[in-house]
This record gives C-alpha cells, sequence and structure tokens, in this order.
C-alpha cells in the first residue's frame, strides 16, 4: 500500500476553503462570489426552463450611525439580524447574500404569488424583528425589486443595477419626502 495516502484531510481541508470563499463569515449566507456563482447559474436555468425570478436589493439603513454611535459590535449584531431576517423571510432555495458592508440581495426563485408579496413579507418580519427586539435603535432597510424575464434576458449584473437603482431611489425618498 505503499504510494497511496489518506488524503481525507486534505479533502476537507480543500472543501472548508471552498466553502470559506462562498460565505460570509460575520452573517453565515453566501458573500459576493457566492452570490454570482449560483446566480449564474439559477440565470441558465430560468433561461432555460422559461422561468421567472427577481431580485430584491436590500440596503440596511444607517449602519454608520449605529457604528459611530454603539460601537462596531453592535453593527455587526444589526447585519446578523438583517441576514436572519431575510433568511426568515424567502425559501432555502433563494439565493441569499451579503454583497457589501450594509448590502444585500435575494434571488428569489419561482416565487408562488408573483412579486405581490415578496416586499410586504419582508416588511412584516421587519417590523416583527423591530417589536421583539430591546436594541437601542430599530432596524430599517431600503428596497429594490427588479425581475428576470427569460423572455427579454439580461446579465446578472444588469439584474443588480436594475435593483441597486430602485433601492436608491427608495433610500431617497426616505431622506427627502
Amino acid at each position: 500500500m505503499e504510494g497511496y495516502r489518506d488524503i481525507t484531510d486534505r479533502k476537507q481541508a480543500e472543501e472548508r476553503l471552498r466553502t470559506m470563499s462562498l460565505i460570509d463569515d460575520l452573517t453565515g449566507i453566501y458573500n459576493r462570489r457566492g452570490f454570482f456563482t449560483l446566480a449564474e447559474q439559477q440565470i441558465k436555468i430560468a433561461n432555460r426552463m422559461k422561468r421567472g425570478m427577481f431580485l430584491l436589493f436590500t440596503d440596511l439603513d444607517d449602519l454608520k450611525t449605529i457604528n459611530d454611535t454603539l460601537g462596531h459590535r453592535e453593527g455587526d449584531l444589526a447585519l446578523i439580524d438583517t441576514a436572519n431576517i431575510l433568511k426568515e423571510t424567502f425559501r432555502e432555495s433563494d439565493i441569499i447574500a451579503r454583497i457589501g458592508g450594509d448590502e444585500f440581495v435575494s434571488l428569489i426563485i419561482e416565487p408562488s404569488d408573483g412579486a405581490q408579496s415578496i416586499v410586504p413579507r419582508l416588511q412584516e418580519k421587519l417590523d416583527f424583528h423591530n417589536t421583539k427586539m430591546d436594541r437601542p435603535y430599530k432596524l430599517s432597510l431600503s428596497i429594490g425589486l427588479a425581475q428576470y424575464n427569460p423572455e427579454q434576458p439580461c446579465t446578472i449584473d444588469d439584474l443588480l443595477s436594475m435593483a441597486d437603482k430602485l433601492m436608491y431611489e427608495q433610500k431617497q425618498k426616505k431622506h427627502n419626502p
């Protein structure tokens, strides 16, 4: 058996590295790389199956204020809470990721009732969280929702840009009512 050796430890280490490269350390959801890797596959499937999807771009409002006034530990808790709210709102088959400091995306695959319930369901979970948590702030999210139509295909970057633009417009309305 010389020449053969147990490579189990090496394979496990490789798997841990692969997982670490796709998962956000703080929140436990996908990171930017993980999101794009999975989303590219979903675009191909959506095109082949002729099914639509929605991309929800979410920005945690006032994270800088939380960090500056209450400390980065509290800011980290706000990010973790946001990730958990997204996980509670969407299905396990949907792709949820933190793609930037306070920016999250959710690729919602084949929503059973279309776009009508996506944002209200998220807002309901957010409101419930804010009533049950004893924090010195309330979580607030700015949201942009873009639809993927396989009849008019676009890239994941294009879809992300559309949702980001809509999110930014909502954020502006909050600051300039």
